[in-house]
């Protein structure tokens, strides 16, 4: 790489310019069938018949999708027998967040070199949106599966930085390991920028709803800042709180505590 290539590339990434930042690398495509499901669930009216033609004929998708509507976190009295009858039963907004859940596992890549630990980070993205969906269903009843949607899709970005800019984000994610500091604010202090908005730019890039990539784009930012922005009674709030959650990579008792503290003082959650 020519010296000036080299200094268009980091001030590409030191302005947060991800168009120009993504702009010679191949950000990695979703799973056709989970492109397909995203462009007809962001239809102002889905069709359920079109949904249920896409998620059967993935055969493994399909079985993924019905072992988890019969299994106990959803506590139906009789067995679901077709993905159809799982839509009707369920509801859409239900079937999208288990069809995102299990075809984003795939999509995300899994970067090489040992820095990048795939299943801490499932399980980190899976426990905060569990969370997500249930400070969401006692704050605003209803959005507690786009919420649970949101947040398993909010740290997307981390695996596609250290894929095509690990000289520059690899170093970043060392020095979260080592340190006390959230990932978040050690981003914003090196680059100005953090992953949640590379993380909504991205995902703007596979054609999720503006909405979608609006929320995962704020979830890094304060209760404070999100209720200036006059977003408290949106689920922007229970995201924000859920991203709270330590990983499982570096337990922090200082920010279990803060999480707890907000859950009880603005949510009024019981500890």
């Amino acid at each position: 790489m020519g010296i000036f290539s080299k200094i268009r590339e980091h001030a590409a990434v030191a302005s947060g310019n991800f168009a120009s930042m993504f702009k010679e690398v191949e950000i990695p495509p979703l799973p056709a069938a989970a492109g397909r499901l995203i462009a007809e669930f962001n239809k102002p009216e889905p069709d359920v018949e079109q949904l249920t033609s896409i998620i059967s004929a993935d055969l493994e998708l399909s079985a993924k999708v019905m072992r988890t509507v019969n299994s106990s976190m959803y506590g139906l009295r009789g067995r679901v027998k077709s993905v159809r009858h799982a839509i009707t039963l369920l509801g859409l907004s239900s079937i999208k967040s288990i069809v995102l859940c299990h075809t984003m596992k795939g999509a995300v890549p899994n970067p090489q070199g040992g820095i990048f630990e795939h299943e801490p980070f499932w399980t980190d993205s899976l426990l905060r949106a569990l969370l997500a969906r249930i400070i969401t269903r006692r704050y605003l009843p209803g959005e507690e599966d786009d919420a649970f949607t949101v947040m398993l899709l909010s740290d997307v970005a981390v695996p596609v930085l250290l894929l095509v800019w690990d000289k520059y984000y690899a170093p970043i994610i060392e020095q979260w390991k080592s340190g006390g500091e959230r990932l978040s604010q050690i981003e914003r202090d090196d680059f100005g920028w953090d992953h949640s908005q590379a993380g909504a730019w991205i995902l703007k890039s596979w054609d999720f709803s503006d909405e979608i990539v609006s929320l995962a784009g704020a979830h890094n930012l304060t209760s404070g800042e999100i209720l200036d922005l006059g977003l408290d009674k949106t689920i922007a709030l229970p995201l924000a709180t859920a991203s709270l959650l330590p990983s499982v990579l570096r337990p922090d008792k200082t920010r279990a505590h803060l999480l707890l503290d907000t859950t009880r003082d603005v949510f009024s959650l019981p500890h």
